[in-house]
């Protein structure tokens, strides 16, 4: 299973907002039942991103 386009530039987008912040990502997962993006940063920092590239701040 891949993400979407727009999911992907979504993801890249989060992760380059969290490291210009000096977060660690710690953990980039496909979650295969409801296909969103897992991020997890600085062991305390969530986000999702949905296949239309929908990032939700957990």
């Amino acid at each position: 299973m891949e993400p979407t386009p727009k999911q992907a530039i979504s993801a890249i987008r989060v992760c380059a907002q969290l490291t210009r912040v000096y977060k660690r990502i710690d953990l980039v997962r496909l979650d295969e039942r409801t296909r969103n993006i897992y991020l997890l940063a600085n062991n305390s920092i969530e986000a999702e991103v949905t296949p239309t590239g929908e990032i939700l701040w957990l």
